[in-house]
């Protein structure tokens, strides 16, 4: 089933001239380059046309064709400019499939209450606004169906809900502003049931930028088990437009689909009084390899001269520059009493530990033979109130380290030994929530642990880049 798994996209090379040959462009539309490339790739990506140059005219104007007809439009296999309005609308990144069918393998949810987590926020609106909008979105079915949700923080929630930019780690990036809104996975482990929503677009709760009730509706209902719908008036179909969200009402359509699935609801609605969590946990490696864990969340990251170091309890994986991994005790590459470390990070060939009060520094002296120094952490100037630290980073291009202190932030001014600043995450970092784990910086970029999540963080512009699980980095 085409909604079942999203196709990543790759930037065609052709040329305009083999373009210009092989595209059917209709009288009324004059395509430049641009709109040509624009309108391959959305066949591509929607309509599962094959890439490259052996994808002749005839091949070309059957795929219009049948993007035309899935969108009840004039079917000329041609991208006359009716066609080309449409494609440009902003959309779903699901494919465009045939009306709701019933299947004997159709994938949907088979335990209840199904469970949702909210991984991160939009700095666009308030915790409370987006917590409002995505249980309304997913009532909106369960009003129809036997089915209920639960909220939860539990890391193996069926359905988890995140904002990002660009790619994020599901080889389907997202493409920026007002192209591609946001796209989910149909029921299953895994990616099954996980919902994308591009933070590169503006959303509301009104009808300005985009309504995040709306789309979220929207992509529940993939989250579900349904494919687009052709019919206009339906919830599920592809394209956005704003509708009147005061005592929404799920269109006949999407209904009909939705129930063909699941059926109506009972006279007695299922229980949800027993909190199970029913996706099946991504299977651990953590037997024969500790680092592979899905669900790894990590102490501190720091580089030690050209290894980067990844520290979870009284073990550390040394990540070389070959790629190769290797863990050992904490104790065999650090000759102190520390059992474990809070936070770390790396300044000009030395590294720094931490471990509640005291700041172990540790300098290279001969070969690869480094020396420890210990300090307290009053040192950089912090209020006796600071007990522990949770993460620390050092910015090589500000020359400032930044230190994560529960909710709270503070930036330290490297070259002139003073504490510059304090403020807190969710304000200065949204879309990680209001706590970070490990930090460390690594080939000029910013990354960021919550959790048993890895983000890349663009820190000029406010916003998660790309989001991955901790283990990734760790050769799994």
């Amino acid at each position: 089933m085409e909604s079942r798994y999203l196709v990543r996209v790759s930037l065609l090379t052709l040329t305009s001239a083999v373009l210009s040959a092989a595209l059917p462009v209709g009288q009324d539309a004059q395509l430049g380059t641009d709109d040509q490339h624009f309108a391959e790739q959305y066949l591509q990506r929607f309509y599962k046309m094959k890439q490259g140059r052996g994808a002749g005219s005839n091949v070309l104007s059957e795929k219009v064709k049948e993007m035309q007809t899935f969108f009840k439009l004039n079917v000329t296999g041609s991208l006359d400019a009716e066609t080309m309005e449409v494609m440009k609308k902003p959309r779903c990144g699901v494919p465009d499939v045939a009306r709701y069918q019933v299947f004997s393998d159709r994938a949907k949810w088979t335990v209840n209450p199904v469970s949702y987590r909210i991984v991160n926020y939009t700095p666009d609106l308030t915790t409370q606004e987006v917590d409002n909008a995505i249980d309304a979105a997913l009532k909106v079915w369960s009003d129809v169906i036997p089915l209920t949700f639960r909220k939860t923080t539990d890391l193996t929630a069926d359905i988890l809900i995140s904002f990002a930019a660009g790619e994020h780690g599901d080889f389907s990036p997202f493409d920026g502003p007002s192209g591609t809104l946001a796209h989910a996975f149909s029921p299953g482990s895994g990616l099954g049931g996980d919902a994308h929503f591009d933070e590169d677009e503006r959303w509301s709760t009104t009808s300005k930028g985009f309504n995040l009730f709306l789309v979220a509706a929207h992509e529940f209902g993939h989250a579900l088990g349904l494919d687009h719908s052709s019919d206009p008036s339906a919830l599920m179909y592809p394209t956005y437009k704003y509708v009147d969200t005061t005592g929404f009402v799920l269109p006949s359509d999407d209904v009909k689909g939705i129930q063909s699935l699941y059926g109506k609801p009972t006279a007695s609605p299922a229980t949800t009084t027993t909190a199970t969590t029913s996706k099946a946990p991504v299977k651990s490696t953590a037997a024969a390899h500790p680092g592979c864990d899905p669900n790894l969340t990590l102490d501190a990251v720091a580089y030690l001269g050209s290894d980067l170091l990844f520290f979870k309890g009284s073990a550390v994986w040394r990540k070389r520059q070959n790629g190769s991994v290797v863990r050992e005790p904490l104790s065999a590459r650090f000759s102190c009493p520390l059992t474990n470390v809070d936070a770390a990070y790396d300044y000009r060939g030395a590294t720094y530990l931490f471990k509640n009060t005291d700041m172990i520094m540790w300098l290279k002296e001969q070969g690869d033979k480094y020396k420890p120094y210990q300090l307290n952490i009053s040192y950089f100037g912090f209020p006796r109130t600071v007990r522990k630290i949770d993460a620390a980073v050092h910015i090589a291009a500000t020359g400032k380290t930044l230190f994560f202190v529960g909710d709270q932030y503070y930036r330290f001014n490297q070259k002139t030994s003073t504490m510059e600043l304090r403020s807190t995450i969710k304000e200065d970092f949204p879309g990680i929530g209001s706590k970070v784990d490990a930090a460390f910086q690594m080939s000029g970029k910013t990354y960021l642990s919550s959790g048993p999540y890895l983000y890349e963080y663009d820190l000029n512009n406010r916003r998660v880049v790309s989001t991955q699980r901790n283990s990734a980095l760790l050769a799994c």
